[in-house]
């Protein structure tokens, strides 16, 4: 009976030493199975993000600042903003508000780890010229860099925020102080101001040799263009509503695309285009989703 009792002891503890090794060989299995640094890196890049949202892969934490043309107001770029929120292209952050002493103040909650931020820049004298208001831009990017410690942005402007940006690139472009600006977006800008005298020169010959007549503006930009930061390339977009005046509207075509003239005479990355039709109206260009399109391609290069 003893015997009895003690070989089903025996089998007992065996048993339970069993189990114990079979639990350490189970931990053992799963150590060995995580994934080396290699295999961790291959399989992040597969995940169903990636393969959902072309902008997986181009995100970036720097925020584009939109700056609006003349008499603009928050409803300016309101549509774009909100169509690009939509498309998942990027997320409005920040509405900063510029007094004409230069201070600046904000609404919104800024999150160093937001995608493609966008930032809506608003001029309390909506109608002042555009050598105040390039100092208003450097004010703003100063507050930026103090506040939330920004190093480098994008600019879009429209109308006269793109000539206002371009004067702000030409004069403080490369203070090494200043925020860096990565890209530039000009959309319906008037660089040559609104002279007349180029209407029978061809868009080619604009580009190889210049406007045949300049304005005060465009003399301007001439003496300063090479304080334009080299590194920062512009995308010009123009309007043509294609009725015979060969512009937007408002601004002639051959205004805009001057500019190109100077940025590829002196080595700079330039890129234009053309937009027609209907939607291509001065004040329809920042609602037409074509410039939405170019925008987030030379911006975020989305496909």
């Amino acid at each position: 009976m003893k015997k009895k009792f003690f070989f089903s002891f025996l089998i007992l503890v065996l048993s339970l030493v069993s189990v114990g090794c079979g639990n350490e060989k189970t931990a053992g299995t799963v150590k060995e199975s995580e994934p080396t640094s290699e295999s961790k890196s291959n399989s992040s890049s597969t995940s169903s993000s990636d393969e959902t949202n072309p902008l997986t892969k181009k995100q970036t934490t720097i925020p584009t600042l939109f700056i609006h043309g003349y008499s603009g107001t928050e409803g300016s770029f309101r549509g774009m903003l909100s169509r690009f929120e939509t498309n998942g292209w990027g997320k409005k952050v920040l509405t900063v508000t510029v007094q004409p002493d230069g201070s600046v103040s904000d609404t919104g909650t800024w999150d160093d780890q937001s995608t493609n931020p966008l930032v809506q820049v608003l001029f309390a004298d909506n109608k002042n010229n555009e050598w105040n208001q390039a100092d208003w831009i450097k004010a703003t990017v100063v507050y930026l860099k103090q506040t939330y410690q920004i190093e480098e942005l994008n600019l879009v402007g429209h109308s006269m925020g793109g000539v206002s940006s371009f004067r702000y690139l030409v004069t403080y472009g490369e203070e090494d102080s200043l925020p860096a600006v990565n890209k530039f977006v000009a959309i319906g800008a008037p660089f040559n101001d609104f002279v007349t005298g180029n209407e029978e020169q061809s868009l080619d010959t604009l580009i190889q040799d210049g406007p045949l007549v300049i304005s005060q503006r465009y003399s301007d930009f001439t003496a300063s263009i090479q304080q334009y930061p080299q590194k920062t390339p512009l995308l010009n977009i123009a309007g043509d509503v294609q009725d015979g005046s060969e512009g937007d509207g408002t601004v002639p075509m051959r205004s805009v695309l001057s500019i190109g003239h100077l940025m590829q005479t002196n080595g700079i990355e330039y890129h234009e285009e053309i937009i027609t039709g209907s939607q291509a109206y001065h004040s329809q260009l920042h609602e037409n989703t074509q410039v939405d399109e170019l925008i987030a391609k030379f911006l975020w290069d989305r496909p």
